[in-house]
């Protein structure tokens, strides 16, 4: 029986988590595919498909970031677009003003020794992880921004706190392990814990951008991109 659900809030912001079901399956199709075509590059951070410069010592030829489009990965996103469309209607979103759009979504590879340092996603509203191959290979963290706070502000630390609890915690980790599936708000700071591991920790990544359907007019949120003219210049 697959767990039910969590839904939390860490620094105010909404986080979700949940175990996909039949990830056995879903993870002996997607793994092979991406051990194919992505492998472990040198340096201390784990390679990420979505950019061209993280791919050393790899075999790509060009970065990779539509794994949501492409048919072999089809029935995993099937089985994540029904957790996203879960976790939009508990954060109650009106269904027949908002599209949900999987903008991009690439494959990370992290060897023995590697992590991903803390960064936030700039073109989304929601950014998510599912874990392919992940047996005790390091966790993800969520982090406060510190830097954004204004005025008289007392920093989070050691040296000012005496014992950490949910009142004045600064960073928050997540234990995961493949199959677990974690939504979480883009522009909220993330990292991935060091891999200890001998064996490569797989997952996969994507941005999701809410916009209004075609005919709803909005003056705070995106229009239906069907409403947008492009303009070339060459």
């Amino acid at each position: 029986m697959e767990k039910e659900a969590i839904i939390g809030n860490v620094f105010g912001k909404t986080i979700y988590k949940s175990s996909i079901k039949d990830h056995q399956y879903l993870n002996g199709k997607v793994g092979p595919l991406i051990k194919k075509f992505v492998k472990q590059k040198p340096g201390s951070v784990a390679a990420t498909t979505d950019v061209e410069g993280n791919l050393k010592a790899t075999i790509l030829e060009n970065a990779v970031d539509n794994l949501h489009l492409q048919d072999d990965y089809k029935e995993l996103f099937d089985a994540l677009s029904f957790d996203i469309k879960g976790f939009m209607a508990a954060k109650s979103y009106d269904d027949s003003k908002f599209d949900i759009n999987i903008t991009k979504a690439w494959a990370t590879y992290t060897s023995k020794g590697q992590n991903i340092p803390s960064h936030k996603h700039t073109a989304s509203h929601f950014s998510c992880v599912y874990y392919v191959h992940n047996e005790g290979m390091g966790d993800i963290k969520f982090e406060q921004e510190l830097y954004s706070h204004d005025g008289f502000f007392i920093p989070p630390t050691e040296a000012y706190i005496k014992e950490w609890n949910q009142f004045n915690f600064a960073s928050y980790k997540f234990e995961v392990k493949s199959g677990d599936f974690i939504i979480f708000p883009s522009s909220l700071l993330h990292q991935t814990e060091t891999n200890n591991k001998d064996d490569a920790r797989i997952s996969i990544s994507a941005d999701i951008l809410l916009t209004m359907k075609e005919g709803v007019s909005t003056e705070h949120c995106i229009p239906s991109p069907k409403t947008w003219k492009t303009i070339y210049t060459s």
